[in-house]
């Protein structure tokens, strides 16, 4: 069997220990990298047993969110108090006050551990240039589509500068959108800010995560004309749990089928197969039928399967659960293929 068909990966955050979610904005620096390369070596054991083909960078250990993440590291925005964000959860909204900068790497710290650990199955997690937009307030810039153009052109930076840490060896990106079909009339802004943020560059990988979705044909609609070669995208979330259902929440990957069909460049999925927002673990008949079902679409070279989304709202035990079902799942698919 190739070893290129239906690969395992995890595509975004994991629970962090105790001993590091408690402390974690009281820490100085030295004292973060400390205990977050500790929770990266122990979430990445987790994955490795769990049999992951991609780990991802550890869970996220080093960020507390996709947002203020990377805003703490930028000049020319101010960062405000707490909003709500979609999972029940809290972000520091910033408002763009001047010409943005970026002053300082966002995921160096990651990838420099991972480089140490001589692990080559990694996917940087990197917010995308539309969600930092569409999160802000934006006091400077003309307009929406030019604060998102200047994101993607911070985002390309960052881009450039941990491809060139990295070497040559492939380098996949992952850029996460979550706001990227929330405004239909905006779909432009998304695509050109999304290839503005991999222009020109070289010797990677890219990843298109969304995830909860309205309607993904407005993302299928743009593919075309996207520079992204995997979308990691959700559909457990809406489907049943029964396995004698019928498999009503894979409905988009016909769509997603179609896209392909019209796209000269060789895109995949990455199918979400794992609701990370129950704690129900799905069993491997399950996992196993909605994987079967994707590959009535799509061809198992062009399909990857991963949870919906980051684990970090479930605990680990569950998520580990959910990610040994998973593998287990597509590691009998694959005996019949």
């Amino acid at each position: 069997m190739n070893s290129d068909y239906l690969l395992t990966q995890e595509i975004g955050s994991f629970r962090k220990p105790e001993y590091l979610s408690r402390k974690f904005r009281s820490l100085d620096e030295n004292e973060l990298n400390e205990l977050a390369s500790k929770a990266t070596f122990e979430t990445i054991e987790l994955y490795e047993k769990a049999g992951l083909d991609n780990i991802g960078v550890g869970g996220e250990m080093f960020r507390w969110e996709m947002y203020e993440h990377p805003i703490r590291r930028l000049d020319g925005i101010i960062v405000h108090g707490p909003v709500r964000s979609f999972d029940n959860r809290y972000y520091n909204k910033g408002s763009v006050v001047n010409k943005l900068k970026r002053i300082k790497s966002f995921h160096m710290e990651e990838i420099q551990l991972l480089k140490k650990l001589k692990k080559k199955n990694i996917k940087i997690p990197i917010t995308g240039p539309y969600t930092l937009m569409d999160w802000s307030f934006n006091e400077y810039y003309r307009d929406r589509y030019e604060l998102a153009m200047e994101f993607g052109k911070i985002v390309n930076q960052e881009i450039r500068e941990l491809k060139e840490f990295w070497g040559d060896d492939l380098l996949q990106i992952q850029i996460d959108e979550p706001a990227a079909t929330t405004h239909p009339a905006e779909m432009t802004t998304v695509l050109d800010s999304i290839n503005e943020s991999v222009r020109d560059i070289n010797g990677i990988e890219v990843h298109l995560h969304v995830c909860y979705s309205i309607d993904y044909g407005l993302l299928f609609n743009i593919v075309p004309d996207l520079k992204v070669d995997y979308y990691n995208l959700e559909f457990a979330n809406r489907d049943s749990l029964n396995l004698n259902a019928d498999r009503i929440g894979y409905a988009d990957v016909k769509r997603f089928k179609d896209a392909m069909d019209v796209t000269s460049r060789k895109i995949g999925l990455g199918l979400g197969v794992t609701d990370v927002h129950i704690d129900d673990i799905e069993t491997v008949d399950l996992i196993k039928n909605r994987i079967e079902y994707a590959l009535k679409f799509i061809e198992p070279d062009r399909l990857r399967i991963n949870p919906d989304c980051g684990l970090r709202t479930r605990s680990r035990e569950v998520g580990y659960n959910k990610l040994k079902n998973m593998v287990d799942a597509t590691r009998e698919v694959l005996k019949n293929l």
